[in-house]
């Protein structure tokens, strides 16, 4: 992954911008009910985007709920579990944003949902982590810019004090949802967890309006354009440019710039609708930004591998880091060769005692950890999935083994970060291991995804491919006879 925001990063964060601005704007100029809105576009993405997503991973699909993928059995399931409930934090963040859109300026939700981060590093206090000042001095200037900023609202009445409250609901929602995707997201994929949660927001929404007698679809032409807008930008263009631009870019930078947010529906609103807050107001909605902005850096500071030590400061038996510990980034673990003195020990050393729960649980918190600050397919989110393979191996599950070393293969010889070498690296480590698979199955199903990255590379002779047309043709004439 790209350690700096090239041109197409910065196009791609522009989009997003602009995508996920227009939504308070557009909610803010429908006449349906808000809640009705929130139901509209969420059902109309998936049903959009999720009869192709089942499509193309009907196979993950069926190992989600059978618990077939991982080291664990049934630990599959606890990622969709807490997919479910994600989605449950996210259809109350719709419920909450887009209903105070109507009742507060469009300028003062937005902000107030932009402060996510600093209860996301509340959440994270919660958790047992320490923050550093500079993030308890962010939380503090965001706090008091959301207090100035919602008193000098008050001023307009008790309704916009509410609106400020739901959008501040919104934004601790929102940090719900980041938290658990963290711990869901390592367990399934990116498209299978985004039909998940929307299928349990979409349902929770429509119990929503259902309990509350709101009219369902009751809208006028100008809230069916406006129901379209929703589903354009922020629902589709703005969530796929933000995947696109967290796989090539860091996250620190790409967050810093999502806080552009604000002041990009605070023009649009004004411009569009002629709202515009109140001159008092513009001290707070400061503060807003710049505490969350401090909050932002300071976390990812604190998340920078270069800035710790390679040790292990206290872990207990279970895999439970104790203390606020990073690691850097180290070299492909040989398969032969004892790591000594950090992490890779530990995990080397309990997946040999057999104690596998122990490091599935240690790997997900790193690998949820660098997903966070550096993206899905970056080398340091990369590199635990390299991490799963050898333990993999040491499991003797060599099915699972050969799939890992495909997927950071394919990471690795991304467009957006193409490593030759260490995709040659995972790809022999994948042809390795699929030899050793002695369901015909599994060598069916992975056969084709190691042929086609072998002639993608001119550096691989036609002997592995060769050795893969043997193979098969032996199994389908054994096939044959039987």
């Amino acid at each position: 992954m790209r350690t700096k925001l090239d041109a197409i990063s910065i196009t791609a964060v522009l989009v997003t911008v602009g995508a996920f601005s227009a939504t308070a704007p557009l909610t803010a100029f429908a006449t349906g009910s808000a809640l009705a809105l929130a139901l509209g576009r969420n059902a109309l993405g998936l049903l959009t985007l999720g009869p192709v997503v089942a499509l193309i991973r009907r196979r993950e699909f069926r190992k989600v709920f059978r618990g077939e993928r991982f080291l664990v059995r049934k630990e599959q399931r606890r990622g969709a579990l807490l997919g479910a409930l994600a989605g449950t934090a996210l259809a109350a963040h719709f419920a909450t944003f887009m209903s105070s859109t109507r009742m507060t300026g469009v300028a003062m939700a937005t902000a107030l949902v932009a402060t996510q981060p600093v209860w996301q590093a509340l959440i994270s206090t919660l958790q047992g982590h320490r923050l550093p000042r500079a993030t308890w001095a962010g939380l503090g200037v965001s706090v008091a810019g959301a207090a100035i900023a919602s008193g000098m609202d008050g001023r307009a009445g008790t309704e916009a004090v509410v609106g400020d409250a739901l959008a501040l609901a919104g934004a601790i929602a929102l940090a719900g949802y980041t938290a658990l995707s963290e711990q869901a997201r390592p367990d399934v994929s990116t498209m299978v967890y985004s039909v998940l949660c929307s299928s349990v927001c979409t349902v929770e929404l429509l119990i929503l309006c259902l309990v509350t007698g709101t009219p369902l679809f009751a809208f006028n032409a100008g809230t069916w354009l406006a129901l379209l807008g929703l589903l354009l930008f922020p629902q589709l263009l703005g969530l796929f440019s933000l995947n696109f631009v967290l796989g090539r870019a860091p996250a620190t930078a790409v967050s810093i710039l999502l806080l552009l947010e604000a002041p990009v529906a605070a023009l649009i609103a004004w411009l569009w609708l002629g709202q515009l807050p109140a001159a008092t107001a513009w001290p707070g909605l400061l503060m807003i930004m710049l505490g969350v902005t401090a909050v932002v850096v300071a976390d990812a500071r604190r998340a920078n591998p270069a800035t710790h030590t390679d040790t292990v400061t206290d872990m207990d038996t279970t895999g439970e880091i104790r203390g606020l510990v990073a690691f850097p980034q180290h070299p492909l673990l040989a398969l032969n060769h004892i790591p000594g003195g950090d992490i890779h020990a530990f995990l080397w050393r309990e997946a040999h005692r057999g104690r596998f729960r122990a490091v599935e649980d240690t790997i997900r918190r790193l690998e949820s950890e660098a997903v966070r600050v550096h993206g899905a397919k970056s080398a340091e989110a990369t590199h635990w999935i390299e991490v799963r393979a050898v333990v993999a191996r040491i499991a003797a599950d060599h099915a699972l083994s050969a799939r890992l070393w495909l997927t950071a293969a394919r990471f690795h010889s991304s467009s957006a970060r193409r490593d030759l070498p260490s995709t040659r690296t995972c790809l022999d480590h994948a042809y390795q291991e699929w030899c050793g698979v002695a369901d015909e199955d599994v060598i069916d199903e992975l056969a084709p995804a190691l042929q086609a990255l072998c002639r993608e590379d001119p550096y691989y002779s036609t002997e592995m491919l060769a050795t893969l047309d043997r193979r098969l043709l032996h199994k389908t004439a054994h096939f044959s006879q039987e």
